[in-house]
């Protein structure tokens, strides 16, 4: 019973490893260009889904961009002497 438990344990890890691996890229540049130079047309409209931690992150980056009332060093540029 060990002995299928290591077995599976190292199929998964093979698995995992195999499906981590990055795919072959197999376009010429030629194509990437002419792809690129056609455009994507319209763009798909992304439904956003609410997620606890897309909100902590939105609101966390909101308190950063405040400007803090506390002590500190404040940036001068050249031309304001």
């Amino acid at each position: 019973m060990l002995t299928l438990k290591i077995f599976g344990a190292i199929a998964a890890l093979g698995i995992g490893i195999w499906l981590g691996m990055p795919g072959r890229y197999e376009q010429t540049p030629e194509e990437i260009e002419r792809i690129m130079e056609l455009g994507t047309g319209r763009r798909r409209k992304v439904k956003r889904h609410f997620t606890p931690f897309a909100w902590m992150s939105r609101n966390l980056s909101a308190r950063k961009s405040q400007p803090k009332r506390r002590g500190g060093f404040t940036l001068k540029s050249p031309d304001d002497d």
